[in-house]
């Protein structure tokens, strides 16, 4: 499969590649590969997409056919699209998920589907907006890894990805603190300025670091579904939204001291 200099000859197939997640690895991804193909249950949002992109298309009855399959569906249709396509694919073959909560999705489709195909579960740490890979984070979990999964991670690093290996467990309880703390504040601070600007336009009172805030909740409101997804799914969020509340209650009443959590929050999150 190496071929230093031309895309290598591989056919990758992208389940889902009309959606925005599909459409950002289908342009990150078709001059590295020899062939790429748009796969959708509506055909024609996949042709569409397909011609825009300058790469195939296919009909979902025949997804398997590809030597690397990337599932890019909502979390709750990612299992059973997962089982569904993964026992018609052939020996040696990868299957790939992208599903932002890995319990009872990357085990489950790991025990579900035949030992003859590779599988491997990523979670892009970015949103569709997002132009190419450039530093961009994933995290991948490895049920069954073999030489397609390989090349696709070094795909991913050649675009230059930053991809970190992980356990389903090690990703779930990071991501609580991580994605469904983070989302859950923000949902919180927009349900108390609705209380408390009880209906005002506060437009020219904006500043620029709430600007940054209000992008990240357009973001989030724009994909409301996986958001809401994560939080339902993710086994460590009731504890993570727990605790967010408890800390909240305890802060109640600030006093100087509390400049050290943003001291700690910062030394653990930033790279040094």
């Amino acid at each position: 499969m190496r071929n230093e200099g031309k895309p290598l000859k591989l056919t990758v197939g992208i389940v889902g590649g009309a959606g925005k997640m599909g459409l950002l690895l289908a342009r990150n991804l078709k001059d590295k590969i020899e062939t790429l193909r748009i796969i959708s249950r509506d055909a024609s949002r996949a042709i569409e997409a397909a011609e825009g992109l300058g790469v195939e298309w296919a009909p979902i009855e025949e997804a398997h056919r590809n030597n690397i399959l990337i599932v890019s569906v909502p979390i709750d249709e990612t299992v059973a699209v997962c089982k569904s396509l993964g026992q018609r694919m052939t020996a040696g073959s990868l299957l790939v998920d992208l599903a932002s909560v890995k319990t009872g999705i990357a085990d489950t489709v790991a025990n579900s589907t035949p030992a003859r195909i590779e599988y491997l579960s990523l979670h892009p740490l970015f949103g569709p907006q997002v132009k190419d890979m450039m530093g961009k984070r994933w995290i991948a979990v490895q049920a069954r890894g073999g030489p397609l999964t390989d090349e696709l991670l070094k795909i991913l690093a050649k675009s230059g990805a930053v991809v970190k290996k992980a356990t389903v467990k090690e990703h779930d309880e990071a991501m609580a603190a991580i994605q469904v703390l983070h989302h859950y504040a923000l949902l919180v601070f927009s349900a108390a300025i609705n209380r408390i600007s009880s209906g005002k336009v506060l437009t020219d009172y904006v500043t620029e670091s709430l600007e940054k805030t209000l992008q990240n909740i357009e973001v989030m409101k724009e994909n409301w579904g996986t958001v809401y997804a994560i939080q339902r799914l993710n086994p460590h969020s009731h504890e993570a939204r727990e605790t967010f509340a408890k800390m909240a209650n305890e802060m109640l009443e600030l006093d100087e001291d509390a400049k050290v959590h943003l001291e700690r929050a910062i030394s653990m999150l930033k790279p040094p």
